[in-house]
């Protein structure tokens, strides 16, 4: 299981109010830029691989904070965080789907879906609907314990 770390929680924290504000045309109008995101992670620029390019510590906290989602059942947030000059993810948005097995069949639609999915999830502002991603995403796995055990029975 992922944990968070401070930097994460704090990704996570701007994220989810990004993608729970009300959308009136197109998820895409709550989109930020990984250099706007890392401003605002760290304003004062104490972390330059958070707040400016290359943003090698932005990326791989903003992968881990996906990985957290997709465990609890959750869409990837990192589909808020686009490149500026092209308005759409980068290739490790689409490679950490495939790590985590994630239904990546056209990466472009796969980056669109997951933007919906995350502004639909995260709009409703229900914390039940956020307890009950994590414990289906558990029953989840349990299920899968129960029939692992029951498969060795039958050996």
């Amino acid at each position: 299981m992922v944990t968070l770390k401070p930097a994460e929680r704090d990704i996570h924290r701007v994220l989810t109010n990004r993608g729970g504000r009300p959308i009136r045309r197109s998820p895409r109008e709550a989109c930020l830029t990984y250099k706007e995101l890392g401003l605002l992670i760290d304003p004062e620029g104490q972390n330059p691989g958070m707040s400016r390019p290359p943003f090698r510590t932005l990326f791989p906290a903003l992968g881990n904070v996906s990985k957290y989602e997709v465990q609890h059942g959750r869409p990837m947030l990192s589909s808020l965080v686009v490149a500026q000059d092209t308005g759409v993810p980068g290739p490790g948005f689409v490679e950490l789907a495939r790590h985590l097995e994630l239904p990546v069949n056209t990466p472009d639609t796969y980056w669109e879906d997951e933007l919906r999915g995350v502004a639909g999830f995260w709009s409703v502002h229900d914390p039940v609907l956020v307890l009950d991603s994590a414990i289906d995403r558990l029953m989840d796995e349990l299920g899968a314990i129960k029939a692992a055990i029951q498969r060795l029975g039958d050996a």
